[in-house]
């Protein structure tokens, strides 16, 4: 009896530590966000694209189910599981929530649309959006409160651009998008699909395109050009089947996976020109997470970065998410899709958890595909298995490293880039690492250091040897006449003598010496640009083709099927010298 009273003793002191639970913690994401519907290229020729309505709604739709997911309904302490720790629901901080977008006009405004959703307007949230000016009046802001976002748009030539588009301004991957165009492979698309896309014109392109420009290789721009129809044209839905819909998304799909992604599978995935879109983005990514763990989740607990698909297509790739599992993955995002990355790690239910060392830390991605819904789907990176929804962020830290382009000066020498920001970095190398400077052979350094010595003694020996040989020749030259009087002596004046014998005669001759210095030569290198060469896609277009076909248009997989809806179908220093 006494032992079992023992043993009841001590399960009951365990019991408080093996009942304390734990749960997730989210301490920051970071999100990729595509832009939403606007003007299609085909009908935007001399005029500029610019977010649609429709589009602005997709994107307040996918800011409001961020604010669902990721803000507190409290004024500083979250109580659910997936809320960033210690960021407010009501009140907008910059230091807490950074934007970037490119300069287009439809990519901006749809940051500034996903921002409305996730931060409405005060007078929304129940909260006083007013200030007592000094007179005692009361300003209230416009829009009942309306929030405005610190939003940071990037141009081309801002050098943290490539980023967000690393494909663009990039020669080398625009000369590997030209190879691949004119190569055998995309020309015999073109000759299985002419028959569709003459249809195509026939049905709803003969009035915004040529007939021969309706083919596989302007496969997004016709696409892009029914997808808006489809929302705006109440006819449209009566000219084109959705059997042609889903055929004409498939091979826009097709195009943009084949010219983005990483070209073979066995070969590192940073030595891919064609992905260089998710090798910049990947660098973007580090360096928020860095930031947050560096300021203990004080800061860039939000970092949102507005794009394309191109940049979302190739970082997908690069993650390995595209495989016989989710053949989805092999095509593009809707519009306003987020790809969001979660950094959190397990700790105590606590009231005010405290941040984790980095090895306590984890990275989870989850795709937000339907604006329309509040679902946020997880898959496995790197090529694990369906159980494996995270990885320590020591492991995803070393697995973006081997691809991730984190410096501008390695994009630029990749991309052979004319960039402004290119050009500058090649006059600045006092400000590159070293290790992206070309350096001297020793041997060759040692070779000119001696000769330059050999040069500055001879220098100095010819010098000397001239003042030496003008003393000599002013105390050899002396006057028929001695004396101070020199020419002026008379026969009858005698010469002063000493006969001290501690004086000695002079020959009135004044020594001067010269300190000359020696100028030093710096020998500067030469960066040296490379190229690359494209293969032919070798996986992924059965897969993606057999998840959009039209005889497959329903799937087991609740998950497998977001990526590709169709949302259109619902809604009518100074230069150094020496």
């Amino acid at each position: 009896m006494r032992t079992s009273a023992l043993i009841a003793i001590v399960l009951s002191a365990l019991c408080p530590v093996m009942a304390q639970e734990y749960q997730e913690t989210v301490w920051g994401i970071f999100a990729f966000t595509t832009h939403g519907d606007s003007t299609p290229s085909l009908l935007a020729e001399g005029r500029s694209r610019v977010l649609s309505d429709y589009g602005a709604n997709q994107l307040a739709d996918a800011g409001a189910a961020f604010r669902d997911r990721y803000l507190s309904a409290g004024e500083g302490v979250n109580s659910s599981q997936s809320t960033i720790q210690y960021l407010s629901a009501t009140v907008l901080d910059p230091q807490d929530v950074e934007v970037y977008a490119l300069t287009d006009q439809y990519v901006i405004a749809s940051a500034q649309a996903f921002m409305q959703g996730l931060y409405p307007p005060l007078g929304q949230t129940g909260l006083e959006s007013s200030d007592i000016t000094v007179n005692g009046s009361a300003m209230i802001s416009p829009l009942n409160g309306y929030q405005y976002p610190q939003l940071i748009s990037l141009g081309q030539s801002d050098p943290q651009s490539v980023a967000l588009n690393g494909n663009e301004n990039c020669p080398t991957h625009q000369a590997l998008v030209s190879k691949y165009k004119s190569g055998d492979y995309a020309l015999g698309i073109s000759e299985i699909t002419n028959g569709f896309y003459v249809d195509l014109w026939h049905d709803i392109l003969s009035g915004v395109m040529n007939e021969t420009s309706a083919n596989y290789l302007n496969a997004v721009e016709i696409f892009e050009y029914i997808e808006h129809e489809l929302a705006y044209n109440s006819t449209a839905q009566t000219q084109i089947t959705e059997d042609k819909v889903r055929q004409a998304r498939w091979w826009a799909d097709h195009y943009t996976y084949a010219t983005n992604h990483q070209l073979d599978p066995g070969e590192p995935a940073g030595g891919s020109i064609n992905s260089v879109a998710g090798q910049t983005l990947a660098a973007r990514i580090m360096s928020a997470f860095n930031a947050n763990i560096g300021g203990y989740g004080t800061g860039q607990k939000m970092n949102l970065v507005f794009g394309d698909e191109d940049a979302a297509v190739a970082l997908a790739s690069l993650l390995s998410l595209a495989s016989e599992q989710h053949p989805n993955m092999y095509c593009r995002p809707n519009r306003g899709a987020s790809l969001v990355f979660e950094l959190f790690s397990f700790e105590s239910s606590e009231t005010y958890p405290t941040y984790p060392v980095i090895d306590n830390l984890y990275v989870r991605f989850l795709i937000h595909n339907d604006t329309g819904s509040s679902a946020f789907s997880p898959y496995p990176m790197f090529g694990h298995g369906p159980s494996h929804e995270y990885v320590p962020y020591s492991e995803f830290q070393s697995e973006l490293e081997t691809f991730a382009l984190s410096s501008t000066h390695e994009w630029c020498k990749r991309c052979n880039s004319e960039a402004v920001f290119c050009k500058g970095l090649d006059y600045n190398k006092p400000g590159l690492s070293k290790g992206n400077q070309e350096q001297m052979a020793p041997a060759v350094a040692g070779i000119i250091g001696a000769v330059i010595m050999l040069a500055a003694l001879g220098l100095l020996a010819g010098i000397g040897l001239t003042f030496w040989t003008l003393r000599n020749r002013g105390s050899n030259q002396k006057s028929p006449f001695g004396g101070f009087k020199g020419t002026r002596k008379l026969a009858s004046d005698t010469d002063v003598t000493f006969h001290s014998p501690d004086w000695k005669a002079s020959n009135g001759a004044d020594a001067q010496t010269r300190n000359d210095t020696a100028d030093t030569v710096v020998l500067r290198g030469h960066e040296r640009v490379g190229s690359w060469e494209m293969g032919q896609p070798k996986k992924g277009d059965e897969d993606c083709q057999n998840a959009s076909r039209s005889n497959q248009l329903a799937s087991d997989d609740e998950h497998e099927e977001e990526w590709r809806i169709v949302s259109g179908l619902r809604a009518v220093e100074a230069r150094e010298s020496v």
